[in-house]
């Protein structure tokens, strides 16, 4: 036998009689998910959005990230869980979240406003800032079962100014109090600390309904992209290529007629 394999069987015989799980390969239990209420997403998903990781959703304007917020929060207080969403912009219609079926006496809306001192220039990063510290506090007094941080509105050149010491102490935060945290933005800016990372798409516009004497613009069809999950197989596989999912939200007017 080489010296070299005999110096090895010699470290991981002593390993394993004085530290036996130093050699013991650690298997990660599968998260428990949250189904987001659109059964095409969810197939993607493998059964939804995982508790206790940070979930990125990112794309343009009008192409769903609003709609895919609402639809998982929608499902999870119906469960009869608690959430919270923080509001950068001001721009969540709580008509519209009740018309989605989220059960408002169970979700906690935040929203920033610009502080008014001369010296604040920038309202658009004050508002981030302090949609950041109310996500920290969200997340350190738990208690939620899922945090959705809605920076749709915020232009991606504000959240790359975010440190990423954030998104570590905001991934570490959401595992230790089990809550299933939800980025909206133009452009990931997560980065490694996502484990789910989805971006959305516009796609081809349905004709008007021709049903009744109006013709009314009744659904609005998306594209949703699984582009990264770590919650799924294992870390030594190679990479899987990205999952689309073609899905349809309903207008409020079709929800309540």
């Amino acid at each position: 036998m080489p010296a070299s394999a005999a110096l090895r069987l010699q470290i991981e015989t002593t390993l394993a009689i004085r530290v036996p799980a130093a050699l013991t390969l650690k298997i990660k239990q599968a998260p428990e998910l949250f189904a987001t209420g659109i059964s095409e997403v969810d197939a993607v998903l493998g059964g939804g959005i995982p508790r206790g990781s940070i979930t990125e959703l990112s794309g343009t304007a009008s192409t769903g990230k609003t709609s895919f917020g609402l639809s998982a929060i929608a499902a999870i207080t119906r469960s009869g869980a608690a959430c919270a969403w923080v509001d950068v912009s001001d721009a969540l219609s709580p008509e519209s979240a009740a018309a989605a079926g989220v059960e408002l006496k169970r979700l906690l809306w935040l929203r920033t406003s610009a502080e008014r001192k001369e010296r604040v220039t920038d309202k658009s990063w004050s508002r981030l800032e302090q949609a950041l510290k109310a996500t920290d506090l969200l997340l350190q007094a738990g208690g939620f079962a899922a945090v959705v941080l809605d920076m749709s509105d915020v232009l991606p050149q504000h959240t790359m100014r975010i440190p990423l010491a954030t998104w570590y102490r905001f991934r570490l935060a959401a595992e230790q109090a089990r809550t299933a945290l939800i980025f909206l933005t133009q452009a990931p800016c997560a980065g490694s600390c996502a484990a789910l990372v989805l971006r959305s798409e516009p796609t081809c516009i349905q004709p008007f309904s021709s049903h009744g004497e109006t013709p009314l613009f009744e659904r609005q069809p998306y594209m949703l992209v699984r582009e990264r999950n770590r919650n799924e197989g294992s870390p030594f596989l190679q990479k899987k290529p990205s999952v689309r999912a073609e899905w349809h939200a309903e207008t409020l007017w079709s929800r309540v007629r």
